[in-house]
């Protein structure tokens, strides 16, 4: 499943199902994501830039900012993040090959390390628990 939400110039997308619920963007815009309000994002309370910017600090890649107009660029170098008491973290482009041998293009993908996930091997934020 996957929500977008546009304020016009720019498209936010949500991919629940990714979401590890670190908090970083209710904490960071507070008013833009407000889990309490329905629907949760509300792209109109701030500007572009600094929904691109809170955007990039999602750790699980459940938020993204979609842009038709480019490409992702192939030299980029993917990052791992390994995050205190929660999951393994990629950042970047990188390709994710399941156990029978299928292989999923994925961006900014978060990795159970606990093995308690309901989503395994992708993290849903049950080591919180």
């Amino acid at each position: 499943m996957r929500k977008e939400y546009s304020n016009g110039e720019i498209t936010l997308v949500w991919k629940p199902d990714l979401c590890i619920h670190s908090g970083k963007c209710v904490q960071g815009l507070g008013d833009v994501f407000d889990p309490k309000r329905k629907p949760w994002i509300d792209v109109s309370q701030a500007s572009s830039n600094e929904i691109i910017t809170q955007v990039g600090k999602c750790p699980s890649g459940a938020l993204s900012i979609k842009d038709d107009n480019m490409e992702a660029a192939g030299n980029e170098k993917t990052k791992v993040q390994l995050m205190p008491g929660g999951p393994l973290v990629l950042k970047g482009i990188c390709e994710v090959i399941a156990e029978d041998g299928q292989a999923y293009e994925k961006k900014n993908v978060a990795f159970c390390r606990c093995t308690k996930s309901a989503n395994f091997p992708y993290c849903d934020g049950s080591h919180k628990n």
